[in-house]
């Protein structure tokens, strides 16, 4: 009986002890994006991540979260003349120079960031 009394204090212990992990913001990276943010991929770098909406791909250095460049936009000057926009944007797993993103119109579109500062010409289609 003090046995499966023992067991069951260290059960209630164990199930505390993973009830209690909190997670906690460390970090805010915001006001770059007019649109609902759809993808977030960290870079292999480990300094660096992009954040993808409709219409642009930021990225970011994960040091300094008031600031970020503008790599893909995609918004036309004239609104009625938006005929696809950004699903979805994810770097390369290994190259930390390439990311992908892919668009309504089912084109993905593979990015060499060595290239230019603004990526408004793919590599490949």
């Amino acid at each position: 009986c003090f046995e499966r009394e023992r067991e069951r204090e260290r059960e209630r212990e164990r199930v505390t002890h993973e009830t209690s992990l909190v997670a906690r913001c460390r970090r805010v990276y915001a006001h770059a994006h007019d649109y609902h943010i759809n993808s977030i991929s960290n870079n292999s770098d480990g300094e660096t991540f992009i954040s993808a909406d409709d219409l642009r791909i930021n990225l970011w250095n994960l040091e300094i979260s008031n600031q970020s460049f503008n790599i893909i936009d995609v918004k036309p000057a004239n609104m009625e003349d938006l005929t696809e926009v950004i699903t979805s944007a994810e770097f390369h797993p290994t190259h930390c120079n390439m990311l992908a993103y892919s668009s309504s119109k089912g084109s993905i579109r593979l990015i060499d960031m060595r290239q230019s500062a603004l990526c408004d010409n793919h590599s490949k289609l």
